[in-house]
């Protein structure tokens, strides 16, 4: 239901909402150098498919070949550590196409445009971890009251480096536009430096709101920095934006940028939502810096989503995960971090925060593993919203379980969904799911965006982290869990 409060915000904005169309964007693709580059791509796609057919053609010339090849690749495969939803992708076109399936596979695993992206964060990661270290008091805390915590904190600490913090206190916001609000509000009280990452950025209301104030605090000396993933942004925005933002006394940075070179390094996006003041305030959660997420107007319906700000001592994780994505995008070996990283007790409610990220950089699925911490150690109910869900066969048997075992497992989809391919997906899950006491719902109104997670009153994650495999093993994502 939406409260009348957000019917009347929604309808101050449609007088200044920027609704752009189909064409609009059609112009901005067709008068821009993303046409060459596209066309580039193309080209590099098509040869790469008639090369496959060439080799298929000849298939009976090469047939004990491409059965030897097949038959290693299909050991490597099944001998890996991965998701065996993973293996199955190419298990089956591999078994149907020895050949082609064969060398796109090696292509994909072996493809030299993420060998060396992955790398650099590995090694940012490696040189930075040790900057924040968990609090021996808390660790205590934990181990003494708290022992529900110990084992993900301890899992989160040891794999990922991520602390857990005390001291912190948040602020959950149920809709863009409440967000919005107070991202403007705390915007004007920078002082020293602003972070901002976000997957995707439009001009319009929400977003040049952010930009007036960004430029104020350029010009007054605040340090500001301005990070988006190249591929989310890429009809969003124009090819020489980060120039405009530059002149205006921003420091900017792309992730992923698209060339015209073919590489799986843009099936890797940012699709991080992070949001940094002094040190001192966070901000994450679904939302991106466009007019649908704030219900500026109507994409898909009412556009549910969500979003936190965090006070206090967890901000630094959050702070620390912005400059470890933006050294890793331009890499420099010494980076400076500790003037950024400070932290700002405040007094919370005894609870505890725990920020985290995830990225196709890491060997272990972090992202995947809380969320299935929380189903296998939930005692009443876990909620879950979610605008998308395509889940592997652990996830999928562990939501299973947790209902089976008499866990109240509750559901939230959209009911308009953005992509009908994704939510025509999603759907086939929900069979299963219901026979396991799973209730399922869609949110009528219009659209879901939101990524939360939610357990017996004491444990909850909010963050960027959808339920399918784009967001757990493709994507490099945040989240922050709160207990108690």
């Amino acid at each position: 239901m939406r409260d009348t409060g957000n019917r009347e915000r929604k309808g101050n904005h449609i007088g200044q909402a920027i609704k752009h169309t189909t064409f609009y964007y059609a112009k901005r693709v067709l008068f821009s150098d993303i046409l060459m580059t596209m066309l580039l791509l193309a080209a590099q796609i098509a040869l790469l498919a008639l090369m496959f057919a060439w080799v298929s053609r000849y298939a009976h010339l090469f047939f004990e070949g491409s059965t030897l090849l097949a038959v290693i690749v299909l050991i490597a495969i099944i001998n890996n550590d991965s998701n065996p939803s993973y293996k199955i992708a190419w298990i089956i076109p591999i078994a149907l196409f020895p050949i082609g399936g064969s060398l796109l596979y090696l292509y994909v695993k072996y493809n030299i445009g993420t060998i060396f992206p992955k790398k650099v964060q590995k090694q940012v990661f490696l040189e930075s971890r040790s900057l924040v270290t968990q609090e021996t008091e808390v660790k205590e805390a934990i181990y003494e009251e708290h022992s529900d915590l110990e084992k993900l904190s301890d899992y989160l600490e040891r794999i990922g480096g991520y602390p857990t913090y005390a001291h912190s206190s948040m602020k959950y916001y149920p809709l863009g536009e409440d967000v919005m609000e107070a991202i403007l509000t705390e915007l004007k009280e920078a002082k020293e430096f602003i972070f901002v990452e976000f997957f995707m950025m439009e001009e319009g209301i929400f977003f040049n709101s952010v930009l007036d104030i960004l430029e104020q605090k350029a010009a007054q000396g605040v340090e500001v920095r301005l990070m988006y993933d190249d591929f989310g942004c890429l009809v969003l925005l124009p090819r020489k934006y980060p120039e405009t933002l530059r002149k205006k006394g921003i420091n900017v940075r792309v992730n992923a940028r698209l060339k015209p070179f073919l590489s799986t390094h843009y099936n890797n996006r940012d699709h991080r939502k992070i949001l940094v003041i002094d040190g001192k305030t966070a901000f994450t959660g679904g939302f991106n810096l466009c007019d649908e997420y704030i219900n500026a107007y109507e994409k898909y319906g009412h556009w549910k989503d969500n979003g936190v700000m965090v006070k206090g001592n967890a901000v630094q994780e959050f702070t620390l995960m912005f400059l470890q994505t933006w050294n890793s995008i331009e890499y420099q070996q010494d980076f400076e971090y500790c003037k950024y990283l400070k932290t700002y007790p405040v007094e919370g409610n005894g609870g505890y925060m725990i920020p985290y990220g995830d990225g196709p950089h890491r060997d272990e699925p972090v992202a995947e593993n809380v969320y299935k911490d929380i189903l296998n150690n939930a005692k009443d109910y876990v909620y879950i919203m979610t605008p998308y869900l395509i889940l592997d066969d652990e996830m999928e048997k562990t939501i299973m379980h947790a209902a089976m075992g008499g866990i109240d497992v509750r559901i939230i989809l959209p009911h308009i969904p953005d992509k009908k391919i994704a939510f025509s997906i999603a759907r086939t899950y929900y069979p299963n799911l219901l026979r396991a006491g799973v209730k399922i719902y869609e949110y009528e109104p219009g659209f879901i965006h939101a990524k939360t997670f939610l357990s017996d009153d004491k444990t909850a994650v909010v963050g960027t982290i959808n339920l399918d495999f784009r967001s757990l093993y493709l994507h490099y994502e945040c989240g922050v869990l709160f207990y108690r």
